[in-house]
């Protein structure tokens, strides 16, 4: 087995890859916490892979965490994904190739495996990010904003009397702090995913195929305009076809 890890700002996610299919793996909250805790209560029962493949936004310590957990449970270093200027059919349109985040890359891997046509790629993390290529292949470049949680939690650190609570309802006009902050920063999310789909749609003309992941992508898919495509799994996917484990 390869595993598949993508470690983002906050969550970790895993999949093992073997014969080339994709088994689904699981999922973690890290933001904060004792990671080398979490990867033994999720890991430790693990069969120990012959490779572990990592699209890695996490930050240079947690990197270094996680390579001493594998090596230590397992004798296995960690591959770390770094973006090339080209390779797997995508061009790669930053100016210092490496600087586009790992998981991006393996997004636009696996979005350029599935569909032939441009496509605008979505995930909905920590950070929103939109990638868009062309029928080529070319990555034309991309947007980040910050994610809900994100502007949340930026609204309640810098706005008094904005309540630090658990999300209230979703409507178009809330009664109450609580769910004006739930209602308005999605709707921020969707109107900036559903203008800039717009956009790139009239400069690429027809055939635009936008592709959504990440953790908050289910919570916008209900309120976009768009026909979207939701890949979960996207980044892992990409990481498998990095790892050469899918053809």
């Amino acid at each position: 087995m390869t595993l598949l890890v993508d470690a983002g700002n906050t969550r970790i996610r895993w999949a093992g890859v073997v014969g080339g299919a994709v088994h689904p793996g699981g999922c973690e909250t890290h933001a904060g916490g004792d990671l080398q805790a979490l990867l033994d209560r999720a890991w430790s029962g693990l069969p120990a892979p012959r490779a572990v493949l990592v699209a890695n936004v996490a930050g240079e310590e947690f990197g270094a965490h996680l390579r001493a957990w594998t090596t230590r449970h397992w004798g296995v270093s960690p591959q770390f994904v770094v973006p090339r200027r080209a390779a797997f059919g995508v061009v790669n349109a930053y100016r210092v190739p490496r600087r586009l985040g790992a998981d991006r890359w393996a997004a636009l891997v696996a979005t350029r495996y599935r569909i032939p046509g441009p496509a605008c790629v979505v995930d909905c993390g920590t950070a929103i990010t939109m990638d868009v290529l062309s029928a080529r292949g070319e990555h034309l470049g991309g947007l980040i904003v910050p994610g809900i949680g994100l502007m949340r939690r930026v609204l309640v650190e810098h706005t008094a009397g904005v309540p630090d609570e658990p999300d209230g309802e979703v409507s178009l006009l809330a009664r109450d702090t609580r769910d004006a902050v739930t209602g308005g920063t999605l709707y921020a999310a969707v109107a900036v995913l559903d203008r800039v789909v717009g956009d790139v749609a009239e400069e690429l003309g027809p055939g635009l195929v936008p592709v959504i992941t990440g953790g908050d992508a289910a919570r916008v898919l209900p309120l976009l305009r768009g026909r979207y495509r939701h890949e979960p799994d996207l980044v892992l996917e990409g990481l498998a076809l990095i790892a050469g484990e899918l053809k």
